[in-house]
């Protein structure tokens, strides 16, 4: 690891660009990294469900409306995904919160859970090696000091597409070892 910062060219940028136009980002909540050790009521009021922000341009020029969903397509996979329109953003990029997406039972969570059916992951698209190197050895796609993956590389390709039951793909359901947690937190007061 080099403390010192450095600039390299995107490995998505060999793709493509007529069939990948768009940076994909991904991003932590920043409340996440005040409950890092639970999955608590608030929290889930707060992030249970995450959309894929995209800029106005393309917004307008799929079609798109309020509660619409997207195929999301690069070159390692493909997912289907609530989206919202943010003017904000850079017109070659689309971002989502990172981590929303839970897998059914996942936490101890319901199989109907908004993580579980609204809420998604870029992961399915993002490639678990780096390009080979010189002698075909290829590192993994991650960051060295949380093993994190690497999200600022993707390209991918967004279409408007009839909104399915769930996000996808959508894998069975894990058997939890604990009960599930409340929906919501009922605060009382003491005297």
């Amino acid at each position: 690891m080099d403390p010192l910062p450095v600039w390299y060219e995107p490995f998505g940028d060999d793709v493509n660009e007529a069939d990948y136009p768009l940076h994909a980002l991904t991003q932590r909540p920043m409340a996440m990294y005040h409950a890092w050790h639970s999955q608590n009521a608030w929290l889930r009021q707060i992030h249970g469900r995450n959309p894929l922000y995209v800029p106005k341009a393309l917004w307008e020029a799929q079609g798109f409306r309020e509660g619409d969903w997207a195929r999301v397509t690069s070159p390692h996979g493909q997912i289907t995904v609530p989206v919202a329109r943010m003017d904000a953003l850079n017109p070659n990029t689309v971002w989502t919160w990172n981590a929303i997406g839970k897998r059914k039972g996942a936490w101890a969570l319901s199989e109907d859970a908004p993580e579980a059916t609204k809420g998604f992951l870029l992961n399915h698209l993002i490639s678990e090696l780096l390009p080979p190197k010189g002698d075909g050895h290829r590192w993994s796609n991650s960051d060295p000091i949380t093993g994190q993956a690497a999200w600022f590389d993707l390209r991918v390709r967004v279409e408007k597409c009839e909104a399915p039951a769930e996000c996808t793909p959508a894998h069975p359901p894990l058997n939890s070892p604990v009960e599930p947690g409340p929906e919501t937190l009922a605060w009382k007061v003491q005297p």
